[in-house]
């Protein structure tokens, strides 16, 4: 009989780096929903690798903001966008190293070498010099045994425990994580997002950890309406009040004012009006218990985001589009509803939406909430048929075209035969375009046409028949917070909701894409977003700083 010595129990070997970003960027998951977007096919599996090279090289060399200035670090949401639009590998690879390394921040550790962790969590909320050691810590959650996208963004993201939590010992900071999640223009909803959608854990990580440091400030509104709760409102109706009867009314309401706020003035504007615009926000009875209940408020919020966007920024056919950024911003954030709430309790889908609304409006305000005119933005031609001279952007695309054969259906000379499908040149041009928010909004607006675009004039004016009437409320305004010029705040006329139709979508994306410069036809780059003056005034500094060091 021969003896033997048992086997030692192995010692874990800790997993190398290169594992480590394997498990946190896998091949991408199909969508979680039928809500969310469809991707088109690429190539090969050569765009995928490219992807995957991209995103984990920005994970590991990158800060979350590109600038000292809170300008976040776009990378992964182009290169996301653009792979589901069907880029190829080498569009890919150029889109992150053309367009972003050239001016990121690099990866930082904590001061002192911070380690996060349970017990000071909450030490460093809002401070973006400990990115990186939000991100450790995330990356241990996601990847930890039995961890999911569900657990993870119930938990850091719609609990009492992370947003206003009774039992937080004297002196720390409220963690108000719902409150972060749509700071800064929505991005670490935006971030985790593509996280949801493409079940990427390090995306996920990523945005937890954006939202971590992004300040509680600017979005407070949302915990004042959303955590400590006010059921009784007097502002609360019992029945179910449309998204849209509330622009109308916001609209009507001559305490807001029609030009757009500096950046001093949008936190003032917070102190004074920000229990006004919450009582705005809790009329909309947004109560999800069912499947049915989510696809109607989502389709409720997408019309309310194009609008606040794309007809706010239109001032009439002979104008130039302003493609305003900050409400693009509420069209882009929109796209990731679905992806996020596929992982989310009904009661947890209610706060994302409730404060996705919040935020929107918010912003909306913040620009000025300009007028709807969609009776007028309705008659101009719908591409691809040929718009009068003086349009300032025309309906047909520039540069060379194809000429169909006489066989081809509706013959050579019909604009339906040069062009068939307008959103298949429109995707094109965005694919290879530089400016990377170009690609997440046009894809948005895509999916949304998808979804909506069969919608016909008056279905809106049917839709809002049933949503009850409503009044500005008494809300008062509180002292010391933003002071307006007299003849700045007036009402507004209502929009004619019988001529709103599916075709907005395409008729935003369109223009959009015109503002922007049809790069694939021709056109340069003009990078026309409509930015605030303090945004270009930080982007000028930026660009003087990186000459001097040059």
């Amino acid at each position: 009989m021969v003896n033997t010595i048992p086997p030692a129990n192995p010692i874990p070997v800790a997993p190398s780096p290169a594992e480590v970003l394997a498990r946190l960027f896998p091949t991408p998951a199909p969508p979680p929903s039928v809500l969310a977007p469809a991707r088109l096919p690429n190539a090969g599996p050569g765009p995928t690798a490219a992807l995957l090279k991209t995103l984990k090289d920005n994970h590991e060399r990158s800060h979350v903001f590109f600038n000292y200035y809170s300008f976040h670090n776009h990378a992964a949401h182009h290169l996301l966008a653009i792979w589901a639009l069907g880029a190829s590998g080498p569009l890919i690879t150029a889109a992150y190293e053309d367009t972003h390394l050239d001016h990121m921040r690099d990866a930082f550790q904590a001061p002192d070498h911070v380690v996060i962790s349970d017990d000071n969590f909450h030490d460093y909320l809002g401070d973006e010099n400990y990115y990186n050691a939000y991100l450790d810590y995330y990356h241990k959650v996601v990847l930890a045994p039995g961890a999911t996208i569900s657990s993870t963004l119930e938990k850091y993201i719609f609990s009492s425990e992370y947003n206003i939590n009774d039992s937080l010992a004297s002196g720390k900071q409220q963690p108000e994580m719902l409150n972060r999640f749509v700071e800064i223009l929505i991005h670490p909803l935006i971030h985790t997002g593509y996280g949801a959608e493409f079940g990427l854990p390090g995306m996920l990580a990523e945005g937890l950890a954006q939202a971590s440091v992004h300040p509680a400030r600017a979005t407070v509104l949302v915990s004042r309406l959303l955590f400590p709760g006010n059921p009784d409102s007097q502002y609360r109706p019992k029945s179910h009040v449309h998204a849209l009867t509330i622009l109308s009314q916001m609209l009507l309401d001559s305490r807001f004012w029609t030009r757009s706020l500096e950046k001093h003035e949008f936190e003032a504007m917070l102190v004074s009006h920000g229990e006004l615009i919450n009582s705005y926000a809790e009329m909309w009875t947004c109560e999800i218990n069912s499947q049915e209940d989510f696809s109607r408020h989502l389709e409720e919020l997408v019309w309310a985001s194009t609008l606040m966007y794309g007809v706010s920024s239109w001032d009439g056919e002979s104008k130039e589009y302003r493609a305003d950024f900050f409400t693009m911003h509420i069209v882009t954030s929109c796209l990731f509803l679905p992806s996020l709430c596929a992982h989310l309790s009904y009661r947890s889908q209610s706060l994302l939406l409730r404060a996705h609304f919040l935020a929107s409006i918010t912003w909306w305000l913040v620009r000025g909430r300009p007028a709807l005119p969609l009776r007028k933005f309705f008659a101009a031609p719908l591409a691809p048929l040929p718009s009068p001279a003086h349009f300032k952007y025309a309906t047909t695309l520039p540069g060379a075209l194809p000429q169909p054969s006489t066989c081809a259906l509706l013959g050579g000379d019909s604009p339906h035969a040069v062009t068939p499908n307008v959103w298949y040149p429109i995707l094109q041009s965005t694919i290879i375009h530089p400016n990377e928010h170009l690609c997440k909004c046009q894809r948005a607006l895509a999916h949304f046409a998808a979804l909506y675009g069969h919608r016909e004039a008056g279905f809106m004016s049917e839709a809002l028949s049933s949503s009850p009437a409503i009044s500005c409320p008494d809300t008062p305004l509180l002292p010391g917070g933003l002071e307006l010029a007299e003849g700045e705040c007036k009402a507004l006329e209502a929009p004619e909701w019988e001529f709103l139709d599916g075709s907005i979508f395409l008729r935003v994306a369109w223009l959009t894409g015109a503002a922007l410069g049809w790069v694939r036809e021709g056109e340069p780059n003009t990078g026309a977003w409509d930015y605030q003056e303090f945004e270009r005034v930080a982007l000028e500094r930026d660009e003087l700083e990186a000459k001097a060091k040059a």
